[in-house]
C-alpha cells in the first residue's frame, strides 16, 4: 500500500512537520479548550450526512474482533493497522493547516474543491471555534472506515475519528499522578524506617502527604477530562488505484453535542473515563461494554419469551 497522501510521506514524517506540530503544542498547553464550541461543519455543505455513530455491523464486528472493522481482501491492498494510523496523523496534519490557514500547506494534499469549500467554512468562524479545527493525533480515541463494503475496491475510504479535545494530556497527567503516588509511598516508608520519635515521624508523613496532595489538586486529569467534548470528524480518502497516493477529498466535524443524545453522550465519556484513568486500551473497554450489553439484551429476551409460553401467548415448537 503507497504511504498515506504525498509520495514518502509517512507517520514519523507527519509527526515531524514543524509548523504542524507547534500548533498542536500550543493547542495542548495552553488553556482548557472549551470543546462544547467546536464548530459542526462540512466540505461537502451537507452536515446531515456525517457519520457519528459506530453502527449495528460494526458494533458486532466490535465484539467479534475487538475491532470496528475486519480486515480488507488482499485484492484491495489496504492493510487497515497500518493505514488508520497514518490516515490519522495525516487528518493532524491537514487540519492543523487549516486552523492556521496555511491553505498552501495543504496544497497536494487534498482536493482543491475540498479547500476552497473550507475556506469558506472558516470564514464564519471565530477564533476559538477556528482552533478547535484542529485535531491532535494523541487525542483520536476511536477511528474507523465506515464504507468497508462500498470502496471502489479499497480506493476510496472514508475515515470517521472521535477524539476528545487534550485527552493525550490527560493521559499524561494520570500516568505523572500514578508515578507521584507510588514515589511519595516510597518515600513515606524511607521516613518511617529513618524516624525513631514518633512525633518527628508524624509531621514528616504529614509534610509529605501533604506536598502530594497540593501537587495533585493542581494537576487534576479530571477536571480536564470533564471540560471538553467529544469531535467526531470525517475524512474521506482516495486514490486512482493501490499504487496512486491517497488525497483527501471532503473534510467534516461534528460536536457529540449536537450528534447524540445526552445519554449516548454520557456512555461515551464514561467508557472513556474508565479507559483512560485505569490505563486501559479504549477499544478493550468498548468490546466488553458491548458484550454485556449483547449479553444482558439476549437474557431479557429468553425470559420474556419464556414468559409468553408459560401464559400460553406463544406456543413452544414441536421436536
Amino acid at each position: 500500500m503507497p504511504p498515506i497522501l504525498r509520495t514518502g510521506l509517512c507517520l514519523a514524517k507527519v509527526m515531524a512537520k514543524p509548523p504542524c506540530i507547534s500548533i498542536l503544542r500550543t493547542l495542548v498547553s495552553s488553556t482548557p479548550c472549551r470543546s462544547a464550541l467546536a464548530p459542526t461543519f462540512s466540505s461537502t455543505g451537507d452536515t446531515a450526512k456525517i457519520v457519528s455513530r459506530l453502527g449495528p455491523t460494526r458494533i458486532s464486528t466490535m465484539i467479534m474482533t475487538g475491532k470496528p472493522n475486519r480486515p480488507f481482501p488482499p485484492e484491495f491492498q489496504v492493510e487497515l493497522d497500518q493505514f488508520l494510523p497514518g490516515a490519522v496523523s495525516a487528518v493532524g496534519l491537514v487540519t492543523s493547516c487549516v486552523s492556521s490557514g496555511d491553505w498552501a500547506g495543504l496544497e497536494g494534499l487534498v482536493d482543491r474543491d475540498c479547500i476552497t469549500s473550507l475556506q469558506a467554512s472558516m470564514a464564519t468562524m471565530d477564533k476559538e471555534q477556528t482552533e478547535l479545527v484542529a485535531v491532535n493525533p494523541g487525542d483520536v480515541f476511536l477511528s474507523f472506515v465506515s464504507n468497508p463494503d462500498n470502496c471502489d475496491s479499497g480506493n476510496n475510504l472514508h475515515l470517521v475519528t472521535f477524539s476528545l479535545p487534550r485527552l493525550e494530556e490527560v493521559k499524561d497527567m494520570v500516568r505523572e499522578n500514578k508515578e507521584l503516588s507510588v514515589q511519595t509511598e516510597q518515600q513515606v516508608k524511607e521516613s518511617i524506617g529513618a524516624v525513631k520519635d514518633k512525633d518527628q515521624m508524624k509531621d514528616t508523613v504529614a509534610g509529605l502527604m501533604g506536598e502530594y496532595r497540593s501537587k495533585i489538586s493542581s494537576n487534576d486529569p479530571h477536571a480536564l477530562f470533564q471540560a471538553n467534548e467529544i469531535v467526531i470528524g470525517n475524512y474521506r480518502f482516495c486514490r486512482e488505484s493501490p499504487n496512486s497516493q491517497w488525497t483527501i477529498t471532503e473534510v467534516s466535524q461534528i460536536n457529540s453535542l449536537q450528534a447524540w443524545a445526552t445519554i449516548f453522550k454520557l456512555r461515551w465519556k464514561g467508557r472513556l473515563g474508565i479507559a483512560t484513568r485505569g490505563g486501559y486500551e479504549f477499544y478493550t473497554i468498548l468490546r466488553y461494554d458491548y458484550m454485556t450489553d449483547y449479553i444482558a439484551i439476549s437474557m431479557f429476551t429468553a425470559f420474556y419469551i419464556f414468559q409468553l409460553i408459560g401464559a400460553g401467548v406463544i406456543t413452544a415448537p414441536h421436536s
